[in-house]
C-alpha cells in the first residue's frame, strides 16, 4: 500500500534558472511546453513561461523563455528572461539573456544583462537595451511589406518598444 522508496526524479525536469515548479500555485500552471516532436507555425504570446523543445517558426513573447538543446526558433523573441541552449534566428529583445554552451545564435540581441558559457556560438550583434529604438527604425526602412504588416517581425518589434 505505501511505498517507502522515493520516486526517481528525471534530471531533465530540473529546469534552471528558476524552475517552472515555482511558477505553479495550487495546481495552476502558467507555463507552456512545445515538445520535441512539435513544429509550430505562427506567433506565441504568453503571460507565463515557455519551454521550447521543438521548432517554432514565428514570434514569441513571454516572461521566461527556455530554448532547449535541440530546439529551433526562427522569429522575433521578446521576454523578460531568455535561456538559450538550442538555435535561434531573428531579433531578440530581453532584460536578461543567457547562452549556454550548446547555443547557436544567429540574431541581433537587445539586452540589459548578457552572459554566455564557453562553447556558445553567436553570429549577429549584441546591443544594449537602449539601442533598440534606433535600430528598429533602420530595420523598418529596410523591411519587406510582409515584415511591416501587423503581426510581421518588424511591426511586432516596433509596437513593443
Amino acid at each position: 500500500m505505501f511505498n517507502p522508496k522515493k520516486p526517481d526524479i528525471d534530471a531533465t525536469s530540473a529546469i534552471t534558472p528558476r524552475s517552472f515548479a515555482t511558477a505553479t500555485h495550487a495546481g495552476e500552471s502558467n507555463c507552456s511546453i512545445i515538445n520535441e516532436w512539435l513544429t509550430m507555425r505562427g506567433d506565441l504570446e504568453s503571460e507565463g513561461d515557455i519551454l521550447v523543445k521543438g521548432k517554432v517558426h514565428g514570434n514569441i513573447e513571454c516572461k521566461l523563455l527556455i530554448i532547449d538543446c535541440e530546439a529551433v526558433i526562427e522569429g522575433a523573441i521578446m521576454a523578460d528572461e531568455i535561456v538559450i541552449r538550442g538555435t535561434t534566428r531573428g531579433i531578440i529583445k530581453a532584460r536578461r539573456v543567457r547562452l549556454e554552451k550548446s547555443a547557436s545564435v544567429d540574431s541581433e540581441i537587445y539586452q540589459e544583462t548578457f552572459s554566455a558559457e564557453e562553447g556558445a556560438r553567436i553570429k549577429g550583434a549584441l546591443h544594449g537595451y537602449e539601442d533598440h529604438a534606433g535600430n528598429i527604425g533602420k530595420a523598418w526602412q529596410n523591411a519587406s511589406e510582409d515584415d511591416k504588416a501587423p503581426g510581421g517581425l518588424v511591426h511586432k518589434l516596433a509596437v513593443a518598444q
